[in-house]
């Protein structure tokens, strides 16, 4: 559609600037323009929205699933959920993703990094990132980490 629109706009002023347009034809340049940039408006729409799908379904599947438990749940549930496979309780998260938590909790409190804190604006970058991607993860395994725990109970309930 983004295609589409720009040639009917190109077209249009092509024809604008080539053509002596005093009779009834007058109409087509702008004619060609207008269509031109509601296509484009109308394909932007459509590419934000696209883009726009898949972030409202994650919102629609967060919503929906109230068992997942808000913020202060979740931030209970992570020192059971970070033990859980080192007691091998069977503990959904893997070893690995424990070990890989605690480097990211090493880094960011570390006086070494990457990228030397002296440095403005990039000195806290990767220190910001590596948090980011710390909180993001712990808070959707302990999610995940209250879900299944929910399941289990609503099973053992039913037997």
């Amino acid at each position: 559609m983004l295609v589409v629109g720009v040639l009917l706009v190109v077209a249009g002023v092509i024809t604008a600037v080539s053509g002596d347009w005093t009779g009834s034809q007058w109409l087509l340049p702008s004619g060609l323009i207008a269509a031109g940039i509601g296509v484009l408006i109308a394909g932007v729409v459509a590419a934000v929205r696209r883009r726009l799908a898949p972030l409202r379904a994650a919102k629609k599947a967060a919503t929906s699933a109230p068992e997942s438990g808000g913020p202060i749940s979740r931030a209970r549930a992570v020192p059971a959920m970070v033990a859980a496979p080192w007691r091998g309780s069977g503990a959904a998260v893997p070893r690995y993703q424990t070990v890989l938590w605690l480097l990211a909790l090493i880094y960011i409190v570390w006086p070494v990094d990457f990228v030397p804190d002296l440095l403005p604006l990039l000195g806290f970058t990767d220190d910001i990132g590596v948090g980011a991607w710390l909180l993001t993860s712990l808070y959707a395994e302990a999610g995940n980490h209250l879900a299944r725990q929910g399941e289990r109970s609503g099973d053992a309930a039913e037997d």
